[in-house]
């Protein structure tokens, strides 16, 4: 089983296109940033000087399969700690061949000249079983599968609404209520370690629900719970990243071309997320159009799933599409993350009670958040940002094909090569005292400078650039309504069984074992 997985995971690698057709592809679609004299810095250092494994391990196939199990101890979910095997041995810029060779690099400064340099239409991947599924399906890709002038169009549309700064905060109200709820079940019950991770995956069910669908979805209510079809889609909605994670990582061999298990799987489950997510689309239009005959509707409310079905430049499929990745994206990835900061509040008590008397100052013992209690707890935010550092949401940054030759670490690295960025290792490396919690690092002087040095591109936690994350503003949102009401009420801590847990990846940040915590309430 190692054997074959290790085996998948080249046979999805080489999926991708040549490295030369990306770099026409990219060529024709964008030019490099203006300023950035990339091609003509003295002194730069041949590709093929790029230090890397060589010998066998340049080999096709068998030379990336000889970093995984069985012939070492590495496997999917640990494929972190090889990443830090090779930037320890080689320095902070890495070639190796997996499948195509690709360059690694971990420098922050690298990391700016990758994103000064990738154009105005950034190319990266996409999931090939995604892209399988959209195929059969005769599904229009969306705004996450798209690259050109197409992704640009419709990308444009969707920045007005989702990446503002103050985007997320028409849901405070009804998010509070879900982050009320989320607090009386942690104070109510003595749940084990795997209803807590469920309970932490309703939460962002029902946060990101009220965002995309204008409704509570209900999944803190028992009834819920007894509904087979209210069931199936809490099911399918986390099933989504388990089955991309298998096509990611050697499980699933040939479901671009043959509908194996994990394909069946990954397509039952998005076409279940998608039927529900039309089913509650539908259910909004008539609303909709009910406010408009009636003429109740304010078109200056803000209100997402409003403002896409009155957008004239968005058909239906658009805006299913965009509705369906929003709710899918902020479920699985919000709760693993959620988690990891309880995690570390509880590991690090002293960081816990002073923002507790943050919240408290700011909000008292029982008032909701709003946009202006939000924005005076800074601590709160550097707790976060400090959070995403320490346990980083996602075992690498993002890649990048660039369409111009750019010179990292002092090696020309030429156009259409894969660069893979590695925040994770930055954020070790690039940090004074990285391997403590340090939140206050994050907090800024009344100048306006931080307390310590901040690389700049060192933690990126929602991506950079155009192509940063969609969904950042509510997934930050959601976490700070969640921390804030748990905190403002319970004391978090972690039994004895999960004091030293260990935390592996699938597609994002998780504990190896369930983590047992312990919420006690406070005595007001």
């Amino acid at each position: 089983m190692a054997f074959m997985r290790a085996f998948g995971r080249i046979v999805e690698i080489n999926k991708l296109p040549p490295r030369n057709v990306y770099s026409a592809q990219s060529v024709l679609l964008s030019t490099a940033a203006p300023g950035v004299h990339i091609g003509n810095v003295p002194n730069s250092k041949p590709f093929e000087d790029i230090p890397g494994p060589k010998g066998i391990y340049t080999w096709p196939v068998i030379g990336t399969m000889l970093h995984f199990k069985p012939f070492t101890d590495i496997v999917a979910e640990t494929s972190h700690r090889l990443i830090n095997q090779m930037f320890e041995k080689y320095g902070p810029i890495v070639k190796l061949r997996f499948g195509e060779t690709l360059v690694m690099v971990c420098d922050p400064k690298d990391m700016e000249t990758v994103f000064r340099n990738e154009g105005k239409y950034p190319v990266r991947f996409n999931v090939s079983i995604s892209t399988a599924f959209l195929r059969r399906n005769k599904i229009k890709p969306t705004v996450v599968d798209l690259t050109g002038e197409d992704w640009h169009s419709i990308r444009t549309q969707l920045n007005k609404r989702l990446m503002k700064v103050d985007s997320a905060h028409a849901y405070l109200q009804p998010q509070n209520a879900v982050a009320d709820e989320f607090v009386n079940k942690l104070a109510t019950y003595d749940l084990s370690a795997e209803s807590l991770a469920e309970l932490f995956f309703r939460y962002a069910v029902e946060s990101i629900g009220v965002v995309c669908f204008n409704t509570r979805l209900g999944y803190f209510d028992r009834e819920a719970m007894q509904n087979p079809e209210k069931v199936a889609f809490l099911k399918a909605s986390k099933d989504v990243f388990m089955y991309i994670h298998k096509s990611l990582s050697g499980d699933s061999l040939v479901h671009n071309w043959y509908k194996n298990k994990v394909y069946r799987g990954y397509e039952q489950s998005r076409l279940t997320v998608r039927e529900n997510t039309i089913k509650h689309i539908q259910e909004a239009r008539h609303v909709l159009e009910s406010q408009k005959k009636d003429r109740t509707f304010d078109a200056e409310e803000p209100n997402l799933l409003f403002s896409l079905l009155s957008d004239t430049t968005l058909d239906n499929d658009d805006v299913v599409g965009t509705l369906e990745g929003l709710y899918v994206a902020g479920t699985d990835s919000t709760a693993k993350n959620l988690l990891s900061f309880f995690y570390n509040l509880a590991k690090n008590p002293e960081s816990q009670e002073k923002l507790r008397t943050e919240i408290r100052n700011v909000l008292g013992h029982d008032q909701p958040v709003t946009a202006e209690s939000l924005a005076k707890m800074h601590y709160l935010k550097a707790c976060l940002k400090e959070s995403f550092r320490y346990s980083y949401p996602t075992v690498s940054g993002t890649r990048r094909i660039l369409p111009t030759d750019v010179v990292l670490s002092g090696y020309r690295v030429p156009a259409g090569t894969i660069i893979s960025m590695h925040n994770p290792k930055a954020c070790r490396d690039y940090f004074s005292n990285a391997n403590k919690f340090l939140p206050e690092r994050w907090l800024r002087s009344s100048d306006g400078s931080h307390k310590e040095e901040i690389p700049k591109m060192a933690s990126l936690p929602f991506g950079h650039g155009p192509k940063n994350c969609l969904g950042r503003r509510f997934a930050e949102q959601e976490i700070y309504l969640a921390v804030t009401k748990v905190v403002q009420k319970l004391k978090i801590e972690v039994e004895p069984e999960s004091s030293n847990t260990n935390f592996i990846y699938t597609l994002f940040i998780q504990p190896e074992k369930p983590i047992k915590f312990k919420f006690t309430k406070l005595d007001d």
